[in-house]
C-alpha cells in the first residue's frame, strides 16, 4: 500500500507539473496550429473515428450492462467466479474514474479549445456546469486509460496493445481539438492511478504482481 502511494505521489508530481508547463506555455500554441493546419484533413476525420472508441454514452451503456451481468450472476451464477471478479473490477474502476474525472472538469472549468479558437477564450472558469464547454480533463482519455489498464493488469502479456491503443485515443483528442495536450495527461493520469487502486482492492495483494491474484 505505500509503494503504490509514494508512486501516485511521485508520477502525480510528474503529471501536474506536464499539465502546468503545457497549460502555461504549449497548450494554445499546439492547439492552434492544429486548428490551421490539419482543420478538416483526413487525419482529423480520422482522430474522430478513433475518439468514438471512447465515446461517453458507449461506455455508460457498457457499464449498465456489465453491472447487470454481474447482479443476475449473483442469482443464476453462469460465470466463473474468476471471470464475475474481472467484470467487476473493470466496471468499478471505470466507474470511479469517470465520477472522479467528472468532479475535478467542474470544479476547474478549462475553457475548451474552440472557445480560444472562436471567443479569445483560454484557462480556468471554476465550478462551471457547462460541461459541453469543460475541457480538463479529458474524459475520452480517463475512460479509455481506466478501462484499458485494467485489461493490461489483467491480461499483461497484451499491455503494449492496450496501452498503445488508450495513447491513439488520447492523441485523438488533441488532433480533432477537442482537448488540449495537457487535459488527456491529466486524463491518463487519473485512469491509470485508479486503475491502479482498485485493482489494489481487489487483488488484496500488497505487490500488484499476479492479474491471477483476482
Amino acid at each position: 500500500m505505500k509503494q503504490l502511494a509514494n508512486k501516485t505521489l511521485m508520477y502525480g508530481g510528474i503529471a501536474l507539473v506536464l499539465y502546468l508547463v503545457f497549460f502555461l506555455f504549449l497548450d494554445n500554441d499546439i492547439s492552434n496550429y492544429i486548428n490551421d493546419h490539419l482543420a478538416g484533413t483526413k487525419l482529423q476525420d480520422l482522430g474522430t473515428a478513433i475518439s468514438t472508441m471512447a465515446f461517453g454514452a458507449y461506455y455508460r451503456l457498457v457499464l449498465a450492462i456489465g453491472f447487470i451481468l454481474i447482479g443476475l450472476n449473483a442469482r443464476i451464477g453462469f460465470l466463473t467466479p474468476k471471470w464475475s471478479r474481472y467484470l467487476l473490477f473493470i466496471c468499478v474502476t471505470v466507474s470511479i474514474a469517470i465520477v472522479f474525472g467528472d468532479g475535478i472538469k467542474y470544479f476547474l472549468g478549462r475553457y475548451r479549445p474552440i472557445m480560444s479558437f472562436e471567443n479569445g477564450l483560454y484557462g480556468l472558469h471554476f465550478f462551471s456546469s457547462e460541461w459541453e464547454l469543460n475541457s480538463s480533463p479529458s474524459g475520452h482519455s480517463i475512460r479509455a486509460f481506466a478501462l484499458l489498464t485494467c485489461l493490461s493488469l489483467l491480461f499483461r502479456r497484451l499491455t503494449p496493445v492496450f496501452i498503445g491503443l488508450a495513447v491513439l485515443i488520447g492523441l485523438s483528442r488533441i488532433i480533432v481539438t477537442a482537448h488540449y495536450p495537457g487535459d488527456v495527461i491529466f486524463g491518463a493520469y487519473i485512469g491509470i492511478v485508479i486503475s491502479f487502486w482498485v485493482y489494489k482492492y481487489f487483488s488484496f495483494n500488497s505487490e500488484l504482481k499476479l492479474p491471477g491474484q483476482l
